[in-house]
């Protein structure tokens, strides 16, 4: 009996470790393709294109054109499960307001390539790719509208290129440990074991992608971006909290601007806002994005 009970301890770390390990895995895994949809629904011209991202995966995605010949251009960068198909009504304002768009999947994301979904560690090299394609169409620099873990990762990557020339991002992840855990808090694990499986998650998602998971919170990459910033916040938003968005525009000094949408939560402002949604992006993207190459 004295053994038995000696195992107890051990069983239940095993059993906790266990559950941070599928916790990771469920994490990592690819987001299969949305329902089939494109742009000409939308009345759009479009390119379907392929590119490479920095480290070599290849990438699916679309290039609207504007109406007439302009630099002005906006890559669009969904969320995590997501895919371009779900930001066809962003890309449809941009394109009636004048701007070039450019789509795409993330790696593991759609009809793109890639083993593992990472947070923004790696998705900065499909964005890094996508700014490449750009350039190769002669677009030095260009605007990106960011949702969730496509905003995270438009604020990684313009903290290591001046290519970015205005951002908007909507749900980024100020410290992924943080919003992790209020995700389990949601199917009712309590905040202080949802932070210690949370942290035991991104340990073991560090090992199997071979990378620090634990170094794409946000507050950690902002300071470091020099173009300006539209920070959208839902205010019914359970996964980031107002107190961390507030954080983000501190750590950004003067080049972070905040719009709080109530009643919108997690990627949802746009449902929530309507038109003011729209009003707001495209202002931005037209004050701060150049007309020439």
């Amino acid at each position: 009996m004295l053994s038995l009970l000696c195992l107890i301890p051990s069983l239940v770390l095993l059993g906790f470790l266990l559950c941070a390990y599928l916790m990771a895995r469920a994490l990592l895994r690819p987001t299969p393709p949305s329902p089939p949809d494109s742009p000409e629904r939308y009345g759009l011209a479009f390119e379907s294109v392929q590119f490479l991202s920095r480290d070599g995966l290849r990438l699916d995605g679309w290039w609207i054109p504007a109406a007439r010949t302009t630099a002005r251009t906006v890559i669009i960068c969904h969320g995590r499960e997501g895919s371009r198909e779900r930001e066809l009504p962003h890309a449809q304002t941009l394109h009636k307001a004048g701007f070039n768009v450019l789509m795409f999947d993330f790696r593991a994301h759609g009809r793109s390539e890639g083993q593992y979904v990472t947070f923004g560690m790696y998705e900065k090299d499909d964005l890094l790719g996508a700014l490449d394609f750009l350039a190769a169409r002669g677009i030095q620099r260009a605007g990106v509208l960011g949702f969730s873990l496509g905003a995270t990762t438009a604020i990684i990557t313009a903290a290591i290129t001046d290519r970015i020339a205005a951002l908007v991002a909507e749900g980024a992840v100020a410290r992924l440990k943080q919003t992790l855990a209020r995700r389990l808090w949601r199917y009712g694990v309590p905040l202080p074991l949802g932070w210690l499986l949370a942290a035991w998650a991104l340990v073991f998602a560090a090992t199997i992608t071979r990378g620090r998971i634990d170094q794409v919170d946000a507050v950690r990459w902002i300071p470091h971006i020099q173009a300006p910033i539209l920070l959208i916040h839902g205010a019914a938003d359970d996964l980031i909290s107002a107190a961390e968005v507030a954080e983000l525009s501190v750590r950004s000094g003067s080049r972070a601007v905040v719009w709080q949408v109530a009643g919108a939560a997690h990627h949802q402002a746009s449902q929530v806002a309507g038109a003011a949604f729209a009003q707001h992006v495209c202002a931005w993207f037209e004050q701060y994005l150049p007309e020439t190459p």
